[in-house]
């Protein structure tokens, strides 16, 4: 630290981090600030690296890692990281399982730095320093995974290190800038809770603001609704864990084909689905549609994939239907004011589930209605027009062919 004691620049960052924190930011914004003050104050830094707990069902921890040429690299760590190679060949393993609150390993060939392939790279690059900071880790019984601390890692890029007040200064730091980042990983913790639940389409709606009963809009979408076939039969087969499992493998079939092609869930309900496509999201109601049916297609493929594995193991098949349509619907919240979801509403999303159930009558897998089908240059076959259940009118419904 150049011309200044490390009680000096601590008030300095700490008047910096309280002033800046007021104006909004993210955690990106924040690592990539801090580092820029500690250039300022002579501390040059070859990588830094912030590693905070998330709420998701896929990951466990939000990795946000700053490098001189990439700016912030942000990733996240997925559950189970703990029995990782990133983890167990990593300088935290030893001091978290020694119980340590902070460490520090110099970078020097022919020393401890060549266990770890992480300080081996940094060496390439010219790391030369490594101080780790473990907050809020006050349980070493458990894996970090089951924790809510904050890992903080710094490796220097000055030729010899870190000085004293280097280490000082990084070591007053600490609790300010955790914080921060707790404060910060509580809007993530929202943002992904919305989306895991909701969908991303409504989870940003919601996060917007539109979170009272009543609010929503006026959108056109294909509705895509899709239902289990045979669970009864199927409930029977199995306990209750054992059914929860089916459940979970025709989830990821077709509501896994959804999303992994854009569309949005919008909710479960019991074991069928219904999902939409809003025509906002496409150049047109074409390629809206053609999008919808490209999702059922693969669910299609998704499902023989795995019906094929549960035959091997005599297993009852997994089947389903699905139906899609087009139409104006409702999308908002609606339920008392205590308890709401974001779904649509509407009689073409009413139409929607009347024409998957005739999946069933038809032994068909997936079924369209006539106006979704115009939409769409490739052949279909016809099942007439039907009097559906509650629908004024008869809808002519299709297959492909």
């Amino acid at each position: 630290m150049k011309d200044r004691d490390h009680n000096a620049a601590y008030i300095e960052m700490l008047e910096w981090l309280s002033s800046r924190s007021l104006q909004g930011w993210d955690v990106p914004t924040l690592l990539d600030g801090v580092v820029g003050k500690l250039a300022d104050l002579g501390i040059s830094m070859y990588r830094v690296h912030f590693g905070i707990p998330v709420l998701n069902p896929l990951y466990v921890v939000g990795a946000y890692t700053w490098f001189p040429e990439k700016g912030v690299v942000v990733d996240n760590y997925a559950r189970g990281i703990d029995n990782e190679e990133a983890y167990t060949r990593s300088p935290i393993k030893k001091f978290y399982d020694s119980g340590a609150t902070e460490g520090r390993i110099r970078i020097r060939a022919g020393t401890e730095s060549d266990t770890y392939p992480m300080l081996v790279q940094a060496a390439a690059g010219g790391g030369t320093d490594y101080f780790l900071q473990l907050v809020g880790f006050d349980d070493r019984s458990g894996m970090p995974g089951t924790q809510e601390g904050v890992v903080m890692s710094w490796i220097s890029s000055a030729e010899g290190g870190f000085s004293d007040d280097d280490i000082a200064l990084l070591q007053r730091l600490g609790n300010p800038l955790c914080v921060e980042l707790k404060s910060l990983t509580q809007r993530r913790l929202v943002a992904d809770i919305l989306h895991a639940y909701l969908g991303g389409y409504s989870a940003d709606r919601v996060y917007d603001g539109q979170i009272q009963r009543g609010d929503g809009d006026v959108i056109d979408a294909v509705i895509l609704f899709c239902d289990l076939r045979g669970s009864s039969k199927l409930a029977e087969h199995y306990d209750l864990k054992g059914f929860l499992g089916v459940l979970n493998d025709y989830y990821e079939i077709t509501a896994g084909a959804v999303i992994e092609g854009g569309g949005e869930v919008l909710r479960y309900i019991g074991d069928a689905s219904l999902a939409i496509f809003p025509f906002e999201r496409y150049a047109s109601e074409k390629e809206a549609c053609q999008a919808a049916i490209d999702v059922a297609f693969n669910a299609v493929q998704r499902g023989e994939r795995v019906n094929a594995e549960r035959e091997k193991n005599g297993e009852p098949q997994i089947d389903f239907g699905i139906g899609l349509h087009t139409g104006t619907v409702m999308y908002g919240n609606i339920g008392t004011r205590e308890r709401i979801e974001f779904t649509v509403i509407g009689k073409a999303a009413n139409e929607a589930a009347r024409i998957e159930a005739q999946c069933k009558e038809l032994g068909e897998t997936i079924l369209v209605s006539k106006i979704f089908a115009d939409q769409l240059e490739q052949p279909w076959r016809s099942h007439g027009s039907f009097s559906l259940r509650n629908i004024g009118k008869p809808i002519e419904i299709l297959s492909p062919a």
